[in-house]
């Protein structure tokens, strides 16, 4: 008996779910919900649709995984640098910023007949960068797949002046990407797996690239074992024993110079 005057409850399964937020990014889109810069920028496309290939379609889903990881086409960027804003080298991700670059038509240069996809990329830094001619050079690269029976190649290439190595990977193309889209559905959802293909092609391409980019002209990229503010060396590398640190000098010459400061401060011997 429930006594009187008890408001009742409506069992748990009854209850209307309240409407979600879209997610922040794509990996962790559904086939219900995907981020604003993905419709976006699929929007753009709505009536191509049924002639877009599958291998062209994933094309799509990689470069919004550039504009995720701080990249975006050349062009795009001349065009709206003036409306985005700086991304420091510790992140690379800026919601504002990629839904501004998703709004703007993907410039791409397809080849030998509908197998090859090209992309210039420009890496986006902080407010203190320099638009110098060098510096220019040195965060640009080319993002290039190939379609391969059922694979899509990918690859992100810095300029070759700056003999930095480059990065590829291969993916399969029916993992992610259906080749039917169900009648009346959005083309979305057409897409699998996206968390899994967002993990590989921002681990083994683009933060990669960026990284050595950003080090390349001496940004400190935080948080990370290079980018510490000074007093934390001494703080760290007291704990270590003399052979230890040995082994943390020869790294580089950066740590070099921190462990030798502790070696000379807490072993007079080395001194």
């Amino acid at each position: 008996m429930i006594p009187a005057g008890t408001k009742r409850c409506r069992p748990l399964e009854q209850i209307p779910k309240e409407n979600k937020e879209p997610p922040l990014d794509i990996e962790h889109a559904t086939p219900e919900a995907v981020p604003l810069h993905m419709l976006q920028l699929l929007d753009q496309y709505k009536g191509e649709v049924p002639k877009i290939s599958s291998a062209e379609l994933m094309m799509h889903l990689i470069y919004l995984l550039a504009l995720e990881s701080g990249f975006v086409e050349n062009e795009t960027y001349n065009q709206t640098r003036h409306k985005l804003k700086p991304v420091p080298a510790f992140s690379s991700f800026h919601a504002g910023n990629v839904r501004i670059l998703s709004l703007e038509t993907t410039h791409y240069v397809v080849e030998f007949n509908d197998t090859m996809f090209t992309i210039k990329l420009r890496t986006l830094q902080d407010k203190h960068a320099t638009e110098e001619a060098a510096l220019v050079v040195a965060m640009q690269s080319t993002l290039r797949a190939v379609h391969l029976g059922d694979e899509l190649m990918v690859s992100l290439s810095p300029p070759v002046s700056s003999k930095l190595p480059g990065y590829s990977i291969a993916l399969s193309i029916a993992r992610y990407v259906l080749n039917i889209q169900a009648k009346g559905k959005p083309i979305f959802n057409r897409f699998r797996k996206l968390d899994n293909l967002s993990y590989l092609i921002k681990q083994h391409i683009f933060y990669p690239m960026r990284t050595q980019q950003l080090m390349q002209v001496n940004h400190q990229l935080l948080p990370s074992l290079m980018g510490m503010p000074e007093e934390l060396y001494e703080k760290i590398f007291r704990h270590l024993s003399r052979s230890q640190l040995k082994i943390v000098a020869k790294v580089n010459s950066h740590l070099n110079y921190h462990t030798k400061r502790v070696l000379e401060r807490f072993d007079p011997k080395f001194s």
